[in-house]
């Protein structure tokens, strides 16, 4: 499925942003200067959309042009604390072979970018194989990988179809419209929540 079709059909399924953002050129311009490579187009279009929001019951989608819950900020957080682990030589779905690495390296153009993460514990990473296609490897919360090559809309379409995009066993499916709950903007902010289209059909 091309990057175009899964897009299309992720927006089909999450319907109207509540919030019509559009694309924040300048807040991507920042965050990819620090990372030194550009993000996928299909990733930047879903989070500039929907971001900042809890999908699908699991999923945390952070934005780069907000203070609170920002993209940038928690990327550089999250390299930071998986580049302080200390990797042993059995790793199931090890990235490093797939990769080609000795070293498996986190936030740099040849390792492992989060993209997102879940309540399960579960994190998306972005990477690229040695022909620079890109990859979606999906960490499970306990250090193991499952990696495959496609779009990031075609992961997120497959995690809210109750597919294993997180390994084997991993799939929830939750019938009717995709869940939506706003992220606390300030500490007063009381949230909300609001569903997507009907997905019967």
């Amino acid at each position: 499925m091309t990057t175009e079709n899964s897009l299309r059909e992720v927006l089909d399924m999450l319907g109207e942003p509540a919030i019509r953002r559009g694309r924040t050129n300048g807040a991507w311009r920042d965050l990819e200067s620090d990372l030194g490579f550009a993000l996928p187009d299909d990733y930047k279009t879903i989070i500039d959309a929907y971001a900042p929001v809890h999908l699908y019951g699991h999923l945390y989608l952070h934005h780069p042009a907000t203070e609170r819950w920002n993209l940038r900020r928690w990327i550089n957080e999250t390299v930071t604390a998986w580049s302080e682990v200390e990797w042993d030589n059995k790793i199931d779905g090890d990235p490093r072979a797939i990769l080609g690495t000795d070293e498996l390296r986190f936030g740099t153009p040849d390792g492992l970018t989060p993209l997102l993460g879940s309540d399960r514990g579960e994190t998306v990473f972005l990477a690229r194989d040695r022909a620079g296609k890109p990859l979606i490897f999906a960490e499970n919360g306990e250090e193991e990988f499952f990696c495959q090559s496609i779009p990031f809309a075609e992961w997120l379409r497959q995690y809210m179809s109750g597919e294993d995009a997180v390994g084997p066993g991993s799939g929830i499916l939750y019938p009717g419209p995709v869940k939506f709950r706003s992220l606390p903007m300030t500490p007063q902010d009381p949230g909300s929540e609001w569903f997507g289209p009907d997905r019967s059909g």
